[in-house]
């Protein structure tokens, strides 16, 4: 048992791992033979998306103290890579209710631990080929929030081009501080642009959003009070469940009506004053969110599909893409 008073004021890390993936279930199934969510599935080597992303995570946060946000719709996945994580790592959410409140319920678990905690959140659908630096940037993020409190720290990616399927963020004025790296204010959030636009913030010097982004506990849960009350209100209610015989039943209620709501537009767009960004040098970074960006980073790090493989995912990001328009 772990002495709860050792982990007050430390880092935590929170991995959402609770998405569908529905854009990608065709490719994957077509390319291999498989009907499991994205961050389930190895794309390249033996481990998964999802064991990528912890392996990835450890090398500066422990197991401990990293809570895990998962779907109890993948418990076949959930019982053959997770089975031997430390007891509480697991965090089941009952319903997909969108970014925000699955940023929540593990913050509440963490909460409840360590109120002065500072929290990494990192999406498991992300490709990241130079891992130690990536997290050296993470380190250096947390440093950030450790003299300024009251920020949030966003990982932005140095772009490759005028890519029109990520976010973007306009760095604005240094923040002020003894970094080693570049740390600026945020200007503002431009979300999925048109290619004029696309070109223009790379032109620019704009950043790619990698949503990776480290805060304090308490910040995140005052923002959601001031900015989503109605949500934030459930997950106080859930908080004092916790560790009760009712806990479960209490969370799955209040998440059976709950509204849906974003993490970027619900909170982060409403506070721009208090988020800055750590521009990532030199870290070739992918969002796997279809399968056209799969096979387009395969090709880049050397690992090409077979041909057959390479013309199902293309067909396969056309037809979504129709749907999708």
């Amino acid at each position: 048992m772990h002495d709860v008073n050792s982990e007050k004021g430390k880092l935590w890390a929170v991995v959402l791992a609770a998405g569908e993936g529905t854009r990608m279930n065709q490719f994957i199934r077509s390319s291999y033979g498989l009907c499991a969510p994205k961050q389930y599935i190895a794309f390249t080597g033996k481990r998964s998306m999802l064991q990528h992303t912890l392996d990835r995570v450890a090398q500066l946060i422990p197991m401990e103290r990293t809570r895990i946000v998962v779907n109890p719709s993948h418990m076949k996945e959930i019982r053959s890579q997770l089975s031997n994580l430390p007891e509480h790592s697991l965090v089941f959410q009952p319903y997909n209710r969108e970014t925000a409140p699955g940023a929540l319920l593990p913050l509440i678990y963490i909460l409840k631990r360590d109120p002065e905690a500072r929290v990494a959140f990192f999406p498991s659908d992300h490709f990241i080929r130079e891992e130690e630096r990536f997290m050296r940037y993470v380190a250096a993020a947390d440093q950030v929030v450790q003299h300024h409190p009251d920020q949030i720290v966003l990982l932005g990616i140095q772009p490759e081009g005028p890519e029109v399927e990520y976010g973007w963020i306009a760095p604005a004025e240094p923040l002020p501080g003894p970094y080693s790296v570049e740390v600026r204010r945020v200007g503002s959030f431009l979300e999925k642009p048109s290619r004029e636009a696309a070109v223009r913030f790379y032109q620019n010097g704009y950043l790619w959003n990698t949503f990776v982004s480290v805060l304090k506990a308490s910040t995140l849960a005052a923002l959601a009070e001031k900015h989503l009350p109605d949500i934030w209100w459930r997950f106080e209610r859930m908080m004092k469940a916790i560790g009760t015989v009712h806990e479960l039943s209490t969370i799955e209620r209040e998440y059976r009506t709950m509204d849906s709501a974003t993490l970027s537009r619900g909170i982060f767009e409403r506070c721009s004053d208090q988020i800055a960004v750590l521009e990532v040098k030199e870290v070739l970074w992918s969002d796997w969110g279809n399968s056209h960006r799969v096979l387009q980073t395969l090709q880049k790090i050397g690992k090409a599909p077979c041909q057959n493989m390479q013309e199902v995912g293309e067909a396969t990001y056309a037809v979504a893409e129709s749907k999708a328009v």
